[in-house]
């Protein structure tokens, strides 16, 4: 996954809006890391061979190793900017917003026109408090989008912030002019989809998401907003089948089982919805209603 893919699925997934991205299966991981560490004997230097372990190690789970090789990162030789900016987001990921911060600022004391770490920074604030730091994140998406006006991950960056915000119109132009660049961007066109649906067009939704399915077949996320457009349609059958498919792909989705529960009680099955909620809600007992 690139780093501007990689960037805004973790702003998304904040706001609770991307698909996952297409990405490396677990045995090219750890193939690559593998790779990356046979260099790292050759370079044991290296900021930028570090920070590349780091991700990789991430993407694997291994939080405390990524951590471990983006600080080795930091004390290395070259440019530590990749490995500031990986770091910074793994705080984010942590709740450590203020650390994360301070790694972005950083990266932009080498640079203050850096649009990778205002994009990240502007992230920070959406994910530590959302509605109540909108100035900030907003300040940073668009400091960086007048750096780089068409950067892809600032561009679904905030316009995942605007849907996130009830803007699906202005959410739809950043989207829009994001996969201009980039057509077969998944996430992009999941988010848009959402924006679609925002507003009511299903059938713009509906052809957003099936594009995206079509680079990522099998996505869980995308599979129940498919489902979500079929039930706001009427079509209860064909969104249970979505619902069906979704948690077959990911069976830890506690949204994915409530919603197929009110399905089945809506379809006259009120046992079936019973033990579908009850799922949901030992996976997430804050799981809401989707009613």
């Amino acid at each position: 996954m690139s780093r501007a893919r990689a960037l805004a699925v973790v702003l998304a997934l904040a706001l609770g809006l991307a698909g996952a991205a297409g990405a490396a299966t677990r045995e090219e991981l750890t193939k690559a890391v593998d790779a990356y560490r046979a260099q790292l004997r050759a370079q044991p230097n290296s900021a930028e061979l570090h920070a590349a372990l780091g991700e990789t190690l991430e993407s694997l789970g291994d939080t405390a190793g990524a951590m471990a090789e983006y600080e080795r990162g930091l004390r290395g030789t070259g440019d530590t900017h990749r490995a500031l900016i990986d770091r910074g987001q793994l705080f984010v990921r942590q709740g450590r917003f203020d650390d994360g911060r301070k790694d972005f600022n950083r990266a932009l004391g080498q640079n203050s026109r850096d649009v990778e770490a205002l994009t990240a920074r502007g992230h920070s604030w959406v994910a530590e408090g959302k509605n109540k730091k909108a100035p900030a994140a907003f300040a940073d998406f668009n400091e960086a989008l007048s750096i780089s006006p068409n950067d892809g991950a600032a561009l679904n960056a905030r316009g995942s912030f605007y849907l996130a915000q009830l803007k699906p119109e202005l959410a739809i132009k950043d989207f829009d002019k994001a996969l201009a660049a980039t057509p077969n961007d998944d996430v992009l066109l999941y988010n848009r989809g959402m924006a679609w649906k925002q507003l009511s067009h299903y059938d713009r939704a509906l052809r957003d998401f099936n594009a995206a399915l079509r680079i990522t077949p099998g996505d869980p996320m995308t599979l129940a907003a498919k489902g979500d457009a079929y039930r706001q349609l009427g079509d209860l059958l064909l969104a249970r089948e979505f619902y069906d498919a979704a948690i077959k792909a990911d069976p830890q989705s506690a949204i994915a089982w409530q919603a197929r529960g009110e399905i089945r009680t809506a379809l006259g099955d009120s046992a079936g919805g019973d033990a579908d909620k009850a799922q949901a809600h030992k996976l997430n007992p804050a799981v809401e209603s989707l009613s």
